[in-house]
Parts: C-alpha cells; structure tokens; sequence
C-alpha cells in the first residue's frame, strides 16, 4: 500500500543574491511504500528537499505529492493536519528550554498522536531506556552534548506519535551501539503502530539493515525506489555514489573515527 504519491514534481531553488537558481528535481515520479524507506545519494542530491517537500513543508513548483491521499498543498496551508501527519528532524537541530528532559518527553506524549495507539503504560520509561537518557533527564536541552541531544530528539519522535516520521541523519554523532540500538526499536515500532519512517544516514550498513526499502538519489538522472534486499547491492550503490565500493567503504571509516576525535 501506498503512503506517499510522488506525481511528476519538478523543483527549482530560486536565484539568491549572486547565486542562480538551482534545480534539483524534474518530472519525478515515486510511490513511498508504508514502512522504512532509506534514503542514499552523495551530499547535495535532494535527500534534505526530498523530505522537506514530502512532509509538505516545502511545495513544488509543478506536479503534486499526496500524503496518506491529502496534496502537499493542501498541508502546506493547514499546520494542524502536517502536525498529525508528518514530523521532522532536522540535520544538527539545536535550541533552548526551559523544562528539564524528564518534563519534555511526558509533555511530547501527552500532546502527541501516539495515546491514541493502545500503547504500552510504561512507553515513556521505554523510550527513555532505548535511546539512554537515563542519565540526562534532569538537565536541559542546552546542557547536553550532541549525541544526547539527537537521542533526546529522537525519543521525542517516537513520543509523538504521527503517521509519518522524517528523520535528515538522525544520529550520526551517536555511538555505533546506540544507533543500532534505536534503530532495531524505530524498525518494531513502525510495525507495531502502522508509523512510516523515511530517514537519510551517512553509513550504508545501516541504512541496508533497518530499510524495508530504499530511494537512490543520483546526480544526473532521477531518483528510484525499490525495496533494500534486491536494490542495495554494490555495483547500484557505486553507481549512486560514482565511486569504488571499497573507497566508499573506507570513506565511512574515516568518518566514524573523526566523530570520536
């Protein structure tokens, strides 16, 4: 069944000061399965504005994207149904609150969507264990390092609760136990709760471990969804990435060893 109707979008960044205009997409079509579905290219493809324009937060210039049947458009223009359809996190999101961690995962659920899904009474203490953040509840956003803050965040989406959960490198400076960790938990509770994940991550394992299916972002030619066990294979993934697989290999290497510097 299908969640998200691409339906031949073309999108443009306008010109900006000294800048020209910046097309990213032209004529793409794509039908977004219920589910998991990674996202993989090479920096600056259209990942980020991907989702931006499927969680209706930024619009087309031409063609139309149906979210659960209800146009972009048409969410664009009434944030109360994008509230309840779709949520995101940002690449680096960072701001300021007053409450401590504790405070703001119970606040997040009780005005979220989630209450409504038969959930577990113990769901807060759950998310809490899987995303580690025992240790962390009586701080504030500010006072935590960046790894405790995109697990914080994290956990807040799960918390939440809307039919569809966008995530732009979600945990790339999280330790590699962490992220397979909650990510094993995000693959279960989309399941559970019929709750639609489309995430981008800079490590190809994952994303070939927790994706029911995967879009490919290349830089001549439009994107292609497929599910993960036939599409992600090396010479697709070379061709994605216009580069040896064993340099792209290495390259996630030097990547997971300079965060821990």
């Amino acid at each position: 069944m299908t969640q998200i109707e691409v339906n031949n979008i073309s999108f443009t960044y306008p010109k900006y000061e000294e800048s020209d205009p910046v097309e990213i997409f032209k004529n793409v079509t794509l039908s977004i399965p219920y589910g998991v579905t990674g996202l993989v290219g090479q920096n600056g493809v259209g990942k980020s504005t991907f989702m931006l324009l499927c969680g209706g937060l930024l619009l087309p210039q031409s063609g139309d994207i149906y979210i659960n049947g209800i146009n972009s458009r048409d969410v664009y223009s009434d944030e109360l149904t994008r509230r309840e359809l779709v949520s995101f996190i940002y690449q680096n999101m960072e701001f300021e609150t007053e409450e401590n961690i504790s405070a703001l995962l119970k606040e997040v659920y009780n005005n979220g969507f989630l209450a409504g899904k038969n959930v577990s009474e113990n769901i807060i203490d759950e998310v809490i264990d899987v995303c580690e953040l025992e240790k962390i509840l009586d701080r504030k956003t500010q006072e935590i390092s960046k790894g405790e803050l995109q697990r914080t965040i994290v956990a807040f989406s799960i918390l939440y609760g809307t039919q569809i959960i966008m995530m732009d490198e979600p945990v790339f400076a999280c330790e590699d136990y962490i992220k397979n960790k909650m990510f094993d938990y995000l693959i279960g509770y989309s399941k559970k709760y019929n709750i639609s994940i489309l995430y981008s991550a800079h490590e190809l394992e994952l994303t070939e471990k927790y994706s029911e299916y995967v879009i490919f972002f290349y830089k001549k030619s439009n994107p292609i969804i497929g599910k993960t066990s036939e599409l992600f294979g090396k010479k697709n993934i070379e061709e994605v990435f216009d580069a040896p697989y064993s340099v792209l290999k290495k390259r996630e290497q030097f990547y997971r060893e300079g965060l821990l510097l």
